[in-house]
C-alpha cells in the first residue's frame, strides 16, 4: 500500500567484499563468475577476455582510467602481451570492451540479484543498495563517470548504466502505488541523490541518509491543504 514504509528487513549479503586494493578483480562479477564456471575460457592456463575486463576494471578504481595501461596489466597478471592479444585486436579495443562490460555485465546481473526471491519493492531497491556496496559498483561507477568526461565510449555505457537503473527503480515505485509520471521522478531523484554522494558509499553516515531519503521519497506525498474560505465582512 502506498505510504506505508515498513521496517528494514534484514538482508543477507552477497558475498564478503575485500577492498579494492586487495583483489585483483571486482567480487564476484557477472564476468569473473562466468569465466569460473567455463571450464573452456581457461583451457591450458591461458587467461580469458573475464581475467583482462576484471583487471582492467580493479585498476580502475584503484588509479582512474589514466592508469589502465597494457604495461599495468601484463604486471598485475603476471602475462606477457601476447594472452592480451589473443582477445583483443588493439588496447583502444580493449577499452571499449571495457566499458561496454559495465552495463551489459556488472549492471544487468546486480539487478537480477537484487530482483531474486520474493521481496517487497522497497526491499529490492534496499537489496540493490546492498548488493552494489559489497561488490564494489560505488567505486567503479565514480570511476567510470571520471572517464566520461573524456571518453564517450565511458559516457555511452554510463548512460546505458543509468537507463537500466532507472527503469528498475521506476517499476519498484509503480508496484508501491504512484502513477507512471511520479514513479520515474522518485526514481530520478533516488538515482542522483546516490551519484552525488557516491565517494562516501561505505560510510554508516552516508547509509543511513540513502535510507531516510528512500523512505521519504516511498511515502505518499501529503495533499495541500484546501484553504479555508475567508468570511464576509460583518457590516
Amino acid at each position: 500500500m502506498r505510504g506505508v514504509v515498513r521496517k528494514d528487513q534484514s538482508l543477507q549479503p552477497v558475498s564478503p567484499r575485500k577492498p579494492a586494493a586487495q583483489r585483483a578483480v571486482p567480487a564476484k562479477s557477472a564476468t569473473a563468475r562466468r569465466s569460473a564456471e567455463s571450464p573452456e575460457s581457461n583451457a591450458g592456463g591461458r587467461l580469458s577476455r573475464a581475467h583482462w575486463i576484471d583487471a582492467g576494471e580493479a585498476v580502475l578504481c584503484e588509479s582512474g582510467i589514466t592508469g589502465v595501461k597494457l604495461a599495468t596489466l601484463t604486471e598485475r597478471l603476471g602475462v606477457s602481451i601476447g594472452s592480451f592479444y589473443h582477445h583483443f585486436t588493439s588496447f583502444e579495443h580493449y577499452l571499449g570492451e571495457l566499458a561496454d562490460n559495465y552495463s551489459v555485465e556488472r549492471v544487468r546481473h546486480e539487478l537480477e540479484l537484487a530482483s531474486a526471491g520474493d521481496l517487497s519493492p522497497l526491499d529490492r531497491i534496499q537489496r540493490l543498495r546492498t548488493v552494489s556496496n559489497q561488490l564494489g559498483t560505488f567505486e567503479l561507477d565514480r570511476a567510470m563517470r571520471v572517464w566520461a568526461t573524456i571518453d564517450p565510449r565511458a559516457e555511452k555505457t554510463l548512460r546505458k548504466a543509468e537507463t537500466l537503473v532507472l527503469a528498475f527503480l521506476r517499476q519498484a515505485f509503480c508496484e508501491m502505488g504512484f502513477a507512471e509520471a511520479d514513479a520515474l521522478l522518485r526514481a530520478r531523484i533516488l538515482l542522483s541523490v546516490n551519484v552525488v554522494a557516491v565517494g562516501k558509499a561505505e560510510s554508516k553516515t552516508h547509509a543511513t541518509y540513502l535510507r531516510d531519503v528512500l523512505h521519504l521519497l516511498a511515502e505518499e506525498t501529503p495533499r495541500p491543504s484546501t484553504p479555508k474560505a475567508s468570511k464576509p465582512p460583518r457590516r
